[in-house]
């Protein structure tokens, strides 16, 4: 359970709660976010169409446990109108995805955050949430495992003639390996292709799916049924 130890940062147009029960949010991130949203806040104001949110939550977590998430049912209850990003003190594991079931916008561990807070913040605002990249997998089967409680899935399969969109090859082999849990420099390491390479193979596979990010695409792909799960 967190406690309400709490920092409020505040700029000229947002303000920004981090809740941290054992102070171990670095100030540096903490400035990075609050600059990050001014920043943000002057590029709409410049004209760019993004989701101006004036009140912003961080929330640190030791891992699951049903008293915090009680604390941060009530929590988002009180702040309804302010993205809530939860951050896990240690690395981020599959029990953590429980708490997806809140209306989260971003779920990311420490670490994670300390190193790619611009990309995080980037992909909430435009896309409304962020989901840490090694969360991607376990999210895909714990979708599977919604529909099946019995043997446990130990791989998706990319079933070729289920697909019900124009796919090339290319494709069809980074989608399998998105599904498999692969990072951009895993995939172009796999396929002897440059990172830029790969990173434009996704673009052009998300919109071809109609998808917001990675995690969206392999969701889509087990929802629309193309996947075959490996038991």
């Amino acid at each position: 359970m967190f406690s309400t130890n709490e920092k409020l940062l505040k700029t000229m147009h947002y303000n920004v709660m981090f809740t941290d029960p054992k102070n171990l949010f670095p100030q540096q991130v903490m400035n990075a976010i609050s600059g990050w949203l001014e920043t943000n806040y002057m590029n709409k104001v410049a004209g760019l169409a993004v989701n101006n949110k004036k009140n912003w939550i961080f929330v640190m977590v030791e891992g699951y446990d049903e008293k915090t998430f009680a604390s941060l049912k009530q929590l988002q209850l009180n702040t309804p109108d302010s993205p809530t990003v939860l951050v896990v003190k240690s690395p981020v594991e599959h029990e953590i995805l429980s708490y997806l079931s809140l209306p989260l916008n971003g779920l990311v561990s420490l670490d994670f955050l300390k190193n790619h807070s611009h990309h995080v913040m980037d992909a909430i605002m435009k896309n409304g949430v962020f989901l840490e990249t090694s969360l991607h997998r376990d999210l895909s089967i714990a979708i599977e495992n919604k529909k099946s409680y019995t043997t446990p899935i130990k791989r998706f399969i990319l079933n070729e003639k289920k697909i019900t969109i124009p796919l090339n090859e290319r494709d069809r082999q980074v989608l399998q390996l998105l599904l498999d849990g692969l990072s951009n420099s895993e995939i172009a390491t796999k396929l002897h292709f440059a990172r830029s390479t790969i990173s434009s193979i996704i673009s052009a596979l998300l919109k071809k799916m109609k998808a917001n990010d990675r995690t969206d695409a392999t969701v889509k792909a087990i929802r629309f049924g193309w996947v075959d799960a490996i038991r």
